[in-house]
């Protein structure tokens, strides 16, 4: 019996054709996954506003809710309490945090947000709940905070995402 031998194709051309179908793959999936973490690290982003922007709303009803507390001291009306507790340009943080750093927004005043004028993204409701005309305990003060969020990242290269789109939150507290 005689031994054939059997052709084969030498090691390094096998090699040279996986290479390059993982260089092919590589070029189809990797698109896909960079579209998939650019939409994650957004998503993060617009959370922390969300969050931030409660919690401003959070912190505006709490310093009107000790209004009637705090009042005799500080000398301010609710309205300038409320606004300084969200957003006050003498001190160092903000409760919205990084989305209005007091240091780059003189008076917390930015294009997303604008805590001092009249027609502002804060709105402060008191209900006088025992309809006596006075701030007493047990009367409410609602805070609305509306921030105005510009989308990271998207906004300064693609055209429809530049509008901002408006985060509004509400809370109530009673006065202690």
């Amino acid at each position: 019996m005689t031994h054939r031998e059997i052709p084969h194709k030498p090691l390094h051309s096998f090699r040279r054709r996986a290479a390059g179908q993982a260089a092919v793959e590589t070029a189809l999936v990797l698109p896909a996954l960079l579209v998939l973490l650019m939409g994650m690290i957004i998503t993060g982003f617009t959370f922390y506003a969300v969050i931030q922007v409660t919690n401003a709303a959070r912190e505006g009803a709490r310093a009107g809710s000790l209004y009637r507390i705090t009042q005799a001291s500080s000398g301010l009306s609710l309205d300038q309490t409320v606004r300084n507790a969200i957003c006050n340009s003498t001190a160092t943080v903000s409760a919205l945090g990084y989305l209005t750093p007091p240091v780059t927004a003189p008076n917390c005043i930015t294009t997303s947000f604008d805590v001092r004028s009249s027609s502002s993204d804060v709105t402060i409701t008191s209900v006088d709940v025992d309809a006596d005309g006075a701030v007493s305990s047990g009367d409410q003060v609602v805070v609305q905070v509306t921030y105005h969020y510009r989308i990271p990242i998207l906004s300064s290269f693609v055209r429809a995402f530049g509008n901002p789109f408006d985060i509004v939150r509400s809370v109530m507290m009673e006065m202690q």
